[in-house]
């Protein structure tokens, strides 16, 4: 009977470890050493990111496009309340300076925006707002959907962009 419970309870006991996820799209994991993410008090932490185009990502990949430093604090004002936060992001050297990085085929930046759509079920309001705007001829923000992960919690698929 001993054995039959520990054969039950063993894979449940996956402490810290993000269960095997799989995705088309690149996945973001950030891991703020159990600090909590504040409203205009950014912490340092970790981040990394899979992304292997035209293939399936997976969190047992290891993290190929970016594995550093970044400071990151909860974006919004009224937004800052709803249950999927929106995030800026800086990514940064060891030292704390700025580390101005291409991400998921993106123009070299270091700020940058994790919106997670709340309101938006569709996932495509703003991404169409973009998108329109761009070929009207002017100027938008580039973007890629991503799939989030904080501290091992999967917090569903954002939009990652460059901050205007």
């Amino acid at each position: 009977m001993k054995k039959l419970l520990l054969i039950l309870i063993i894979p449940l006991l996956s402490f810290g470890q993000i269960m095997k996820f799989e995705s088309e799209l690149p996945i973001i994991i950030i891991d703020t050493d159990n600090q909590t993410i504040l409203n205009e008090e950014r912490i340092i932490c970790n981040m990394g990111i899979i992304y292997n185009e035209g293939e399936v990502n997976n969190t047992e990949n290891v993290f190929n496009e970016y594995n550093g430093n970044i400071s990151i604090e909860i974006r919004g004002s009224s937004s800052q309340f709803f249950e999927k936060k929106s995030y800026s992001i800086e990514t940064q050297k060891i030292n704390g300076d700025n580390n101005n990085v291409s991400l998921l085929d993106l123009p070299k930046e270091n700020d940058w925006i994790l919106y997670g759509p709340y309101y938006d079920k569709t996932l495509i309001r703003n991404t169409l707002t973009y998108k329109l705007f761009e070929n009207m001829g002017h100027y938008s923000p580039r973007y890629r959907y991503c799939e989030l992960f904080i501290n091992d919690d999967y917090k569903g698929i954002y939009v990652f962009s460059e901050k205007i």
